[in-house]
């Protein structure tokens, strides 16, 4: 994870959210990105994915979001699982449609991107 932090190159603004986890933060400053779920709703999934595999809120954007994940999965059978889930998660994850696409991107990958549109 250390070196994902050091090698993250992209510009952006810090913002500062009381919230008692990462994954309740997106209700908490009424974000309303995503077009086909509450904030609400997806921060119940993401609490789920902060326990299993260490995934915090990194970025929020006008319709889109990225993790950083301290656990992503190591094999490819373990992400089609996940895989499956950001299908469901989100319009657009990883920038790609489909289980088998989406899981070869998120082994050992330590930032999980998703957009609505």
């Amino acid at each position: 994870m250390r070196r994902a932090v050091m090698q993250y190159t992209r510009r952006a603004w810090i913002g500062l959210v009381p919230a008692a986890r990462p994954a309740d933060i997106l209700p908490r400053i009424g974000w309303a990105g995503a077009d086909t779920r509450t904030a609400s709703e997806l921060a119940v999934v993401l609490r789920s994915w902060e326990d299993r595999f260490g995934a915090r809120l990194l970025e929020v954007g006008h319709a889109d979001i990225r993790l950083m994940v301290s656990r992503p999965p190591q094999t490819l059978e373990a992400a089609q699982r996940i895989a499956a889930e950001h299908m469901v998660f989100a319009a657009d994850a990883q920038g790609l449609r489909g289980v088998g696409w989406i899981a070869r991107a998120v082994v050992n990958n330590p930032f999980w991107d998703f957009w609505w549109d």
